[in-house]
This record gives structure tokens, sequence and C-alpha cells, in this order.
């Protein structure tokens, strides 16, 4: 929840979660409360007890808002990289194993050579499938901190290069990605968005090393690829990774709800099932309507 109003709406979605049958665990792609919102530690204390009323084991991968963003003057002025360290101490205490209720353990890229500190990269594998969190951040051209973006873009990278060799080598049946940025703002036929907007860019500027990744690891895995991204709060189910002009058929997104909608997405995976992955919206019926002011 970004603003205070919408609280309420998140606690109700999670009692709407703890109500249901059946769930493994709950990924959360990224910003735990707004980017101009206070990044100090009471802040991202109450953020953590907030999510901790999920009784399900808990996975985050983070978003710019969460860290990258604390730089802002309206966020407190703080040094993005500390409070990265401060995130990571909260939310991944004890590197391979996940949060939540029920902590299970996973394979950290905390563990891999040159990069000790990336507790939050991590996968597992449940019945022949694959999951993984990689953390990317949703982060505009011209915004600060280029540099350390691309530090932790380039961490990301690597990590996917372990992930996808990973899942080769073990032949599991599809593949989980949970990250924050969405590197595709425009999808759809792509003569009709050249023909509506001529210069919009395929892939958002700086993520191009990404989209890279994705399109030639997907061709090698050759199998169903979920792609969960939270970044621009669209819900949507769609592909969006082309091969030059050819789509890339195992390889699709969905994009969770996000301010200022409260609602979450239930995916159930079948590795017996050529798509593997199903994709349900969860719409909370007592959260429809935004509103601006708590009734």
């Amino acid at each position: 929840p970004y603003v205070d109003f919408n609280v309420p709406k998140y606690e109700t979605m999670i009692g709407a979660i703890n109500r249901t049958p059946d769930l493994a665990w709950v990924v959360h792609v990224g910003d735990l409360k707004g980017g101009g919102q206070s990044c100090a530690d009471d802040e991202l204390a109450y953020r953590f007890k907030l999510n901790s009323l999920i009784q399900l084991p808990f996975i985050l991968t983070p978003g710019d808002n969460d860290w990258f963003d604390c730089s802002r003057k309206t966020a407190g002025g703080f040094d993005a990289m500390e409070r990265l360290t401060a995130l990571r101490r909260m939310f991944f205490p004890v590197a391979g194993k996940t949060g939540g209720v029920h902590p299970f353990a996973v394979t950290s890229q905390a563990g891999a050579f040159g990069y000790p500190d990336f507790v939050e990269n991590v996968y597992w594998i449940r019945n022949d499938v694959m999951f993984a969190t990689v953390h990317i951040i949703g982060v505009s051209p011209g915004e600060a901190g280029a540099e350390l973006h691309e530090q932790v873009l380039n961490a990301g990278l690597a990590w996917l290069d372990t992930v996808f060799a990973a899942a080769v080598a073990m032949d599991v049946k599809g593949l989980f990605i949970a990250t924050q940025a969405d590197p595709y703002l425009f999808s759809g036929l792509r003569p009709l968005i050249r023909a509506a907007c001529p210069l919009c860019p395929w892939v958002r500027p700086g993520y191009g090393k990404l989209d890279e990744a994705l399109r030639l690891q997907s061709k090698r895995f050759a199998r169903p690829i979920l792609f969960a991204v939270g970044d621009t709060h669209v819900f949507r189910v769609d592909k969006p990774l082309y091969d030059g002009d050819d789509l890339v058929l195992n390889f699709t997104r969905v994009e969770v709800f996000g301010h200022p909608n409260v609602h979450w997405v239930r995916i159930v995976v079948d590795p017996a099932s050529p798509e593997v992955f199903a994709i349900h919206q969860e719409l909370v019926p007592e959260n429809f309507g935004v509103g601006w002011q708590t009734e």
C-alpha cells in the first residue's frame, strides 16, 4: 500500500490469502511502500510486520521503492546502499531460507563466488518445477544512482545464467521467475504499436541486457517460462518477448496488481500439463473502488 488509506485493504487481501486452501507460499514482487514514503527503520519494520500477517512462507524480491529511491528527500535522504543492507537484514535474516511462517530452504546467490551480499536472489524446486527470484528494479532513465542500478542488474543477470543452467541440468518441466522490473512497457502486435507510436521502444531503456538474456535463455530452455513482474501496476498476461520478428512462445509475462488496486494473483502449477502454469486473478470484492479516504 502506497498510501495509508489502502492499508486496511491490504490487510483484507492478506486475510483472503490466508483463507485460501492449498497455497504453498507467497511471492512479493517488490515495492513494499511508496517511493516517497519514509525509508526509516521504523517504516521498514512496519512493512515487515504488515507482511508477517501472511500465514505462509514469504519470498520478497525487492523493488526500487524499498531501497533505491530512499535517497529522495521525501523518503529521508538516505544512502541507498545502506538502506538495501537494512532491508536485507530484516527480510533475509538467514541466507538460504525463505521468510514468513514455515520457512523452507532455497539456493541463494549469496553462496556464489563474487556475490556474497545477494541473499535475495534465490531458487528452489518443487515437483519438477523451478521457482526463482531475481533482484532487478524498475528505474526510469535519468534517475540518480545509475551505476548502482547497473551493479544490481549485472548481479541479477549472472543469477539468471545460474538459474537457467540449473533448470536445464535438472531437467525441470517449467520455470517461474519473479522480479520487480518490467522491461516491456509496450506489448501487442508490433505493426500496430509502431503505427500508433513510431518512437516507442520495444525494450525499456536500460534493460537491453535483460531482454537479450531472457531471449537467449528462453530459446535454449524451450519449456514454459512464467515471468512475474510488478513494476507498472497493471494486471496483464501476455507474450512480450520477441526474437527479431518471431514471438518467443514459451515465454509468458504475468504482471500483478499494484497501487491503487489491492488484489492478488494465484498461480496453479501442474508439471503434467503442457503449459505448466495457470494464472488466476484473485479480486477482493471488499477492495473494489479506489477512494481517497478511509470509510
